[in-house]
This record gives C-alpha cells, structure tokens and sequence, in this order.
C-alpha cells in the first residue's frame, strides 16, 4: 500500500502592518506550528524577496516562499540571482512560488504589456526551465546552496497545469468551483503528470478559514462574484465548520483528492489560533 504524503500547513500573509507587526505575525504563526510563510507578489504589498528574507529571520523554524510570484514580472537570471540569493540568507528554507500573472493593471502600472494567456504562459515555462538550469549550476548559486529550492507552480487551466505537471515539485490549485471541479483538475494533473505524480505536492489556496466562526461570504465572493451563498460554501478554498469539522475536511481532501497542503490567506490571529490547533491534532493523528 502506498505510504500517504505527511501534511504541510502554509499561511499566506499580506505583510501590511508595520516591520514589528509583521515580525510577530511569522512568529505567531511559528508558534502554531505553520510550516512556511509566504508572501503574494501584487504591487500594493511589500516587495517579497526582502520581506521574506527578514520572516526567516524573525522565524528561524519556518519555511519561506512566494504565492506566487509574477512571471511577467521578471528576467530569469536576475529572478534567479534573487532566489539564490534569499536561499542562502535563510539556510537552504526557501521555496520558489510562480504564476503567469493575472491583473492587467499591473502590468500596465509597471510599463509591461499584458499578453494573452498563452503568451503569458510561455513566458511562466521559459522562467521555470531557465531557474531549474540556472539554481543547479555550481557556477551560478553560491556554493552554501546545496540543492535547488523547490517550485511551485499556481493555476487551474490546462496549459498551466501541464506545466506543473512536467516541471513543478509542488502544484498550488487556486480557487475552484466545488469538490468536482477539484476531482476534475487533480485527475488532468495526474494523466499529465504520468509518472511523476506521486512526486508532486498538491496545494489549495484557502480563500477563508472559518474555525468555529461564521463563514465570511464577502471574502469569498470577491474570489467568485457571481456565486450564490450556497455556491460559496462549496467552494473546495472554504474551510468552514467546528474543529473537528475542519479536522475531517482536511483528511478528506487528503484521503479523495491528494491536497496535502493547505495555504490560507491573512489568517486573524484568532483564526491562527484556531489553525493551529488543527495542526496539532492532524499531526497528532496523521
């Protein structure tokens, strides 16, 4: 019988308070057991590298990395020199995190044209293959770099997923319509992983965590305007109920879909409270 992937527990945070409230907001999430801190790549947030560099310090047990970054955003080499760069400062504790870039807006705010989907995809693949040749080169990454770091690679359409599926370590699987959407594009990651899928990790986006609280429909529905509020709660990227509830929730998105990492965004500190008590027992009991 094939062993089962051990959980991982992410936390997405937004990084909008001060340097003091940042700090303590990675070492309340150490504190909970989180496994890494990320950060998202949008031009009203801090710059990622050196926020993330500065998380690991403030939290020298977690992991760091992006959710996710914008491709569009970046030359290979110079991204690669980055990540390298932040590779070294947290001792080997980063993890790459890339999408193809989604909000026009930004695009144009930075003075780049806003492709069409698969040109922007293009781009993603020629990044991804790029860093994968350029982190594995002795000559390129300092020689404290004893492996290349992780990648991650965000999306649900099918040119992104088969990306990920040939070149991902991880795949993050953004906001989906409901549990069969979720059966849906997990079974075209595996017939395009093909042997690798066993390899991959798979990871869902946690739009709201809702512990022993009311759901918090206007968060999700900035994520799904259309839906009704009965659509919203089926969302997959919703973990609402009681704790053991939320306990269950997530062994089932292990057991029927192969989600074993879970990435909630700007968490409250009651709701990482409440986070980390389903760490807890999900370790406790894997």
């Amino acid at each position: 019988m094939e062993a089962r992937r051990d959980f991982r527990f992410g936390v997405n945070l937004l990084g909008r308070g001060s340097a003091g409230e940042f700090f303590e907001q990675v070492r309340h999430a150490e504190r909970c057991g989180v496994d890494v801190v990320l950060l998202p790549d949008h031009l009203e947030l801090g710059a990622p590298f050196p926020m993330l560099a500065a998380a690991a310090a403030a939290a020298p047990t977690v992991r760091v990395g992006n959710f996710v970054l914008n491709a569009g955003f970046y030359r290979p080499v110079l991204l690669a020199r980055d990540i390298a760069s932040v590779d070294q400062l947290t001792g080997g504790r980063f993890e790459i995190g890339l999408g193809a870039g989604y909000v026009e807006a930004e695009f144009e705010a930075v003075g780049l044209p806003f492709e069409s989907p698969g040109r922007r995809v293009e781009h993603l693949k020629d990044t991804v293959l790029q860093l994968k040749d350029l982190l594995s080169d002795p000559g390129f990454v300092p020689p404290t770099i004893q492996s290349p770091p992780p990648i991650m690679i965000a999306g649900t359409g099918n040119k992104v997923l088969t990306l990920a599926a040939q070149h991902a370590d991880i795949v993050a699987l953004a906001v989906l319509a409901d549990d069969e959407a979720l059966a849906e594009r997990v079974d075209f990651l595996r017939k395009q992983a093909g042997d690798r899928f066993d390899a991959l990790e798979i990871n869902l986006i946690i739009a709201d965590l809702a512990i022993d609280r009311e759901p918090d429909l206007e968060i999700l529905r900035s994520h799904r305007p259309d839906a009704s509020d009965s659509e919203l709660l089926r969302l997959p990227n919703a973990l609402h109920g009681t704790h053991d509830e939320v306990v269950a929730r997530i062994r089932e998105l292990r057991d029927t879909f192969g989600v074993t990492y879970l990435t909630p965004i700007e968490p409250s500190a009651a709701d990482l409270d409440a986070y980390g008590r389903v760490i807890g027992e999900l370790r406790s009991r894997t």
